[in-house]
């Protein structure tokens, strides 16, 4: 299903200025980098995205947003499905490989990359990953340049390691620690939430 923009509720134009000064600050919201993977016959391609999220626990359903009209976004609307390969933290490389656009085209682009097909569709999954989601596509939604697509998750495999960060435009390892919650607390009672 493809969803067109709805008359009269588009973001009034923005300047230059404003919009990068908006672009830099979204950059601060970290998000983890993954390889969204398609192939359509004898078409295949991978591209590094940062923009991939669940969306809905029950159907579970995941959002991945793409340029439209990139290869990526063209084979996964011929085959109607795609892997989403997670990234770890020692992957980086990988990251920056499939957002080289001098990369080759086709299934040579995997063949320095350690990858093998899914079982069920032959969808290029890399190998090493922290997790990999077999996906089918529901919806494609247009959003200015880009192009949402929503999908629901088919099959899973969780790899291990720590994930792969985009943050204020870099990439990034991290080490999660636990903080400190409270449970059970009142409004009434609390001050400071700091």
């Amino acid at each position: 299903m493809i969803r067109e923009s709805v008359p009269g509720l588009a973001d009034p134009p923005r300047s230059d200025d404003r919009e990068q000064e908006l672009r830099v600050v979204s950059r601060l919201l970290p998000t983890g980098i993954a390889v969204l993977t398609a192939i359509d016959g004898e078409s295949a391609h991978g591209a590094t995205v940062s923009t991939a999220s669940v969306l809905s626990q029950r159907p579970l359903r995941v959002g991945v947003c793409l340029r439209a009209g990139s290869a990526s976004t063209d084979l996964v609307r011929a085959s109607g499905r795609f892997v989403l390969n997670v990234l770890s933290s020692r992957q980086a490389l990988l990251a920056d490989w499939f957002a080289n656009p001098r990369r080759p085209f086709g299934l040579a682009q995997f063949e320095l990359v350690r990858s093998e097909p899914d079982p069920e569709h032959g969808i290029p999954v890399l190998r090493d990953a922290l997790a990999w989601f077999g996906c089918s596509l529901t919806e494609l939604v247009p959003l200015g340049g880009d192009d949402l697509l929503v999908a629901q998750i088919r099959t899973a495999h969780a790899g291990s390691g720590r994930p792969l960060i985009g943050f204020a435009g870099g990439l990034h390892d991290v080490e999660f620690h636990g903080v400190r919650r409270r449970q059970g607390w009142r409004a009434d009672t609390t001050t400071t939430l700091d």
